[in-house]
């Protein structure tokens, strides 16, 4: 109990913070000792964009779509198949994505070939606008990765997405059983990209 405290004060002090310390410092802390405290699946998060980072842990299960939540139940990010398909509570938010394109290619069933996909976002005055990408592997390789203290073989897979305005590269290592267990992913202009990683 006193680690899963210990959790709850690093994620909230590290939220509630306006000089925030340097991404990475809450991951830093995380030991396999803080981890097996949680009897939960817990997902690190940490979003490059407002330089801030915290764990959080299913909220619900809809229609293949995981909701996870931060401790303090402020934000939330939602995902499909391990890849991000909306954000609450993080300023720009996703409020939706179309991702089949990605989901079969991280499966292996793009074909090697473009495919699309569809992120809604709110502007300043809250009305929806879209933004279509047209998408490619460019890289699969093997790689060894570490979380906290277990090893994994995983397939490094290299996404390249581009619009008329610009190309981001998403990033999701996976592994043997298809579980997206680390990845770093483009959800929009201030987020930029959201790296997640799969403690439990």
């Amino acid at each position: 109990m006193t680690r899963i405290i210990r959790l709850f004060l690093l994620t909230a002090l590290l939220a509630a913070c306006t000089e925030r310390p340097p991404l990475g410092t809450l991951r830093a802390g995380l030991t396999p000792e803080i981890v097996a405290t949680v009897e939960n699946e817990l997902l690190y998060i940490a979003v490059e964009g407002i330089q801030t980072e915290s764990t959080v842990q299913p909220a619900e299960r809809l229609y293949g779509v995981i909701n996870w939540r931060t401790l303090d139940n402020f934000s939330e990010i939602s995902t499909r198949n391990g890849v991000i398909v909306a954000t609450r509570s993080l300023g720009d938010d996703l409020m939706s994505a179309d991702v089949t394109g990605t989901i079969a290619a991280l499966q292996g069933r793009d074909g090697g070939d473009y495919y699309p996909r569809f992120h809604t976002m709110l502007d300043g005055e809250y009305q929806p606008y879209f933004e279509s990408f047209q998408c490619i592997v460019e890289s699969r390789a093997p790689e060894t990765l570490t979380i906290i203290d277990r090893t994994y073989r995983t397939t490094r897979i290299e996404e390249v997405c581009a619009t008329p305005e610009r190309t981001v590269t998403n990033r999701y290592w996976v592994g043997s059983d298809g579980t997206v267990l680390r990845s770093r992913q483009w959800i929009g202009e201030s987020v930029a990209h959201i790296q997640t990683e799969r403690l439990k």
